[in-house]
């Protein structure tokens, strides 16, 4: 299946009913290839991301109250578990500003300005980091629901869960941080409704 971006982002809606039927080890690659080509601030790539697709852990997603016993989940093939790795985020970053003052790409007052930044986000409290790791992690992920849409998979973001009770459950390494969990598979929706979006004109400032 192949349709162009703006068909792609006019037709991605949020699924919460999928059919029984597992996602392909191609099938995933091509989903975090998607993300993985993602634009990053200072190129640093903060995302990580955990696959899950054993029956008894999507069964937990679904029945969990780390996910608010939401049970639709546990029919989902695939469930993403999108995570930023912090130190990373920062020692990438820094070598990012070393890499263009080194070779020269960036000059004078732009790259005393990278410098700044870099320097405020490596003193900055873990929560700063995390927001600013997650911003850069949102981006991916819209480029991997996508992707998914033009496969003709559905997906659903999912913010509500325990982050404590979910890093505990799949071993996340000390230093990650989950940003959200996604639910990817094959649609089977009886009903899909319209979604409702603020016109243009209440969100362009004249």
């Amino acid at each position: 299946m192949s349709m162009s971006v703006k068909d792609a982002i006019a037709a991605r809606h949020s699924v919460r009913a999928f059919a029984k039927k597992a996602l392909t080890e191609g099938e995933i690659t091509e989903l975090i290839e998607a993300a993985r080509n993602a634009p990053s601030s200072l190129n640093s790539q903060p995302w990580r991301f955990k696959v899950v697709t054993a029956a008894a852990d999507l069964a937990w997603f679904g029945t969990s109250e780390a996910t608010r016993k939401q049970g639709w989940l546990s029919a989902a093939p695939a469930i993403i578990i999108s995570c930023v790795d912090l130190a990373h985020y920062i020692k990438d970053s820094q070598a990012a500003a070393f890499f263009f003052r080194d070779n020269k790409l960036i000059e004078g007052e732009p790259m005393d300005g990278i410098d700044a930044y870099v320097a405020r986000e490596a003193a900055a409290a873990e929560q700063a980091k995390f927001g600013a790791c997650a911003m850069n992690t949102a981006i991916a992920e819209a480029f991997l629901m996508l992707r998914a849409t033009e496969m003709g998979l559905g997906t659903c973001w999912v913010g509500m869960f325990d982050e404590a009770n979910i890093k505990s459950r799949f071993h996340l390494p000390e230093g990650y941080r989950v940003v959200n969990i996604m639910a990817v598979g094959w649609p089977d929706e009886a009903e899909v409704f319209p979604r409702k979006r603020k016109s243009l004109e209440d969100i362009v400032i004249s």
